[in-house]
C-alpha cells in the first residue's frame, strides 16, 4: 500500500492493528461488509448486521471503525490500491511506443472486468460520488494512477509536450471510471462497444503525442 493510502487508512481506524489477530479481525469485518454491500447495497447495510456476520459483538466493530462511512472508505482505499497494482503491472511491460497502446488497452479491459464481475464494487464506486470527501479522494487517486502511467511513458514524448501529455493522461484515467459506469448500465453487447469506443478515443489522444507507432499508421 502506498504511503498516502496507509496514512489515510490509519486516520480512519480508531485503533491501529499491531497483532496478526487484530489484522485478521479487520480483514474479516471488511470481507463481510463487502459481501453485504454486494447483496443488499450500501444503504441497507447496518453496523449491527456486519458485527453479527463477522462473528462478534457490535462493540468489536466500533473498536476499529467509528462508523459505517469509515468501513466504506477503507474498502474504497483497498480497491484503489488494487487498481494501482495492475497499473504497475501493465506499465512494467512497456519497452516500445507500441507497448504504450497495448498497456492502456489492457488496463482499461482489466479495470472494466474487475468491476463488472464484482457487484459490490459498483455500489462502492457509486457511493464515492455521493460523498464529497470520498469524491475528492477519488479525484486524487485518479491523479496518482495517471502519474504511474505518465512516469512510465513520458520518455516517448517530446520534452516540450510532457506537461500537456500528463494532463491528457490524468483526464483519460479519471474518465475511465465514467466510461465503465456507463457500460455497466447497458446490456452486454452495448457495454462491449462502449469500452471499445473508449479505448479508441484514448488511442486517438495518445497518437497526438506518440507519432510513429503502428496505431498511428
Amino acid at each position: 500500500m502506498s504511503d498516502t493510502m496507509d496514512c489515510v487508512t490509519q486516520g480512519l481506524l480508531r485503533r491501529i492493528p499491531k497483532q496478526e489477530r487484530s489484522r485478521e479481525r479487520i480483514d474479516e469485518i471488511l470481507k463481510v461488509s463487502m459481501d453485504l454491500i454486494g447483496s443488499k447495497g450500501i444503504d441497507a447495510v447496518t453496523m449491527k448486521e456486519i458485527a453479527s456476520l463477522a462473528g462478534g459483538p457490535i462493540a468489536s466493530i466500533y473498536q476499529y471503525f467509528p462508523n459505517k462511512s469509515a468501513i466504506v472508505a477503507t474498502l474504497y482505499m483497498r480497491y484503489v490500491d488494487g487498481v494501482g497494482m495492475f497499473i504497475r503491472e501493465g506499465v512494467s511491460r512497456i519497452v516500445t511506443v507500441d507497448d504504450v497502446f497495448t498497456a492502456i488497452d489492457c488496463i482499461i479491459d482489466r479495470y472494466y472486468e474487475n468491476i463488472r464481475r464484482t457487484p459490490a464494487l459498483q455500489d462502492l464506486l457509486n457511493a464515492t460520488q455521493a460523498d464529497k470527501e470520498l469524491a475528492l479522494l477519488d479525484l486524487q487517486e485518479s491523479r496518482n494512477h495517471a502519474r504511474l502511467f505518465s512516469d512510465a511513458t513520458s520518455r516517448f514524448v517530446a520534452a516540450d509536450r510532457r506537461d500537456e501529455f500528463e494532463r491528457m493522461v490524468f483526464l483519460m484515467f479519471h474518465m475511465a471510471e465514467a466510461a465503465v459506469r456507463l457500460a455497466l448500465l447497458a446490456d452486454e453487447h452495448e457495454a462491449g462497444l462502449i469500452i471499445e469506443d473508449f479505448k479508441s478515443a484514448c488511442a486517438v489522444q495518445m497518437q497526438r503525442f506518440l507519432p510513429g507507432s503502428e496505431a498511428d499508421a
